[in-house]
């Protein structure tokens, strides 16, 4: 059977890109956009992992994992996030891992599988060795704005008689 992973989040558009890509390995997902709809999968279903957003709009993520920890505390989770400075808050309160946004596929599928494979382990508050952290992964972006700095840029002028002419610029 395939594990169950809830996905928590208020941006449809990220929901439904992380549903697609874990469907796409294998994954049995549950999409929720707010806290009422993920408790209430969460509780009726069997869930292997979730992934939580902790900007869900009106509803807290921090208080939403609290909640699910309370109901299912072997469960574990991972939260995601674009905000910097989560990791004391994820380590107070036993998260198994943080991710922070941009993600790295790779690296979150690797983390999820992990997780799976570490099942009944028990929530560790407060060690810092028991939450894996991610920091925002650049490389894409850096690898892009090499790309464009190394590419040579033109401009068009025009020479003292009135033809044009294209002149590298740097």
């Amino acid at each position: 059977m395939k594990p169950a992973l809830l996905i928590v989040d208020d941006d449809r558009s990220v929901r439904e890109s992380l549903k697609r890509l874990l469907e796409g390995e294998q994954f049995q997902v549950h999409a929720a956009g707010d806290a009422a709809e993920a408790m209430e999968l969460y509780s009726s279903r069997a869930i292997d992992l979730v992934i939580l957003d902790i900007n869900l709009g009106k509803d807290d993520g921090w208080a939403l994992f609290e909640r699910m920890a309370v109901r299912k505390p072997s469960v574990p989770a991972i939260v995601v996030t674009a905000e910097w400075g989560q990791f004391e808050r994820a380590v107070e309160l036993g998260v198994e891992a943080l991710i922070e946004k941009p993600i790295d596929v790779p690296v979150f599928l690797d983390v999820i599988q992990e997780l799976l494979g570490a099942k009944g382990r028990q929530r560790v508050r407060g060690d810092q060795s028991y939450c894996r952290y991610i920091s925002r992964h650049y490389e894409p972006y850096l690898r892009m704005l090499q790309e464009r700095y190394d590419t040579p840029f033109r401009m068009d002028t025009m020479d003292a008689g009135g033809r044009g002419r294209t002149m590298p610029f740097r």
